[in-house]
Order: C-alpha cells, then structure tokens, then sequence
C-alpha cells in the first residue's frame, strides 16, 4: 500500500506544480511549447492518477480513515476541458504573448472548477 500511496501523491504532486508553473505562465508569460507542456503533464498525470485512486479505495477500503470522504472529494472535472484546450492549442499554435498569458488564465480557470486544485491539495495532505 505505501508504493501505491507514493504513486498517487506523486502524480497529485505533478498536477499540483503545473498548476503553479501555469500561474507563473499567466503573470509572465511563456510560449507555446511551454503551456503545451504543462497542460499535457496535467492529462497525463491525471489518467495515471484516476486508476491509482480507484486501485485505493477498492483493495483499501478499511485501511485509511476517511476513505469515504476522500472518495468524495475525488471528483476531477477539468479534463474534457483540458483536452479540448489541448486541440485548440494544436490547432492554433499561438505565438502571442499577451494570448499565450489568456490560455494560461483559462486553464487555471478550468483547473479550479469545483475546487478541484484545492481537492488534491487536501487528498495530498491527507495521503503524505
């Protein structure tokens, strides 16, 4: 269980700094390889992180007080965003800095719908 732990903390961990990386991108600037980066590190993690999760709270339902609580809070909205953000990205491959500080804004956006950063900082707390 601690392996499986470690994984999950470390993909909340990559999530996590990406979102700070996007909030540094946002105040000044980057280019469009950089949020492309950032933004494909978060999907990635983010479809390595949900089987870990389920992999938790099936074989380890009764090992971690809380679990209940934290299966509720779980709830990662952002990626059909993401991965429409992602296509738009490719497609237009923005150059503008004053545009490229606009995605930046919009994927933070996104990212915090419903609480979601603020979730997997507490998940991330609690697990550690």
């Amino acid at each position: 269980m601690k392996f499986l732990l470690e994984n999950i903390v470390s993909r909340i961990n990559r999530i996590l700094n990406c979102y700070d990386t996007l909030l540094e991108y946002e105040k000044n600037g980057c280019t469009y390889e950089e949020i492309k980066k950032e933004l494909l590190m978060i999907k990635n993690s983010n479809e390595e992180l949900t089987p870990l999760m389920k992999t938790l709270f099936r074989e380890h339902p009764n090992k971690i007080q809380g679990l209940a609580t934290l299966a509720k809070i779980f709830k990662v909205t952002f990626i059909p965003t993401l991965k429409i953000h992602l296509l738009y990205l490719k497609q237009t491959e923005v150059q503008s800095n004053g545009l490229l500080k606009i995605q930046a804004r919009l994927a933070i956006t996104y990212l915090n719908v419903d609480g979601c950063i603020d979730n997997l900082r507490i998940i991330r707390s609690y697990l550690k």
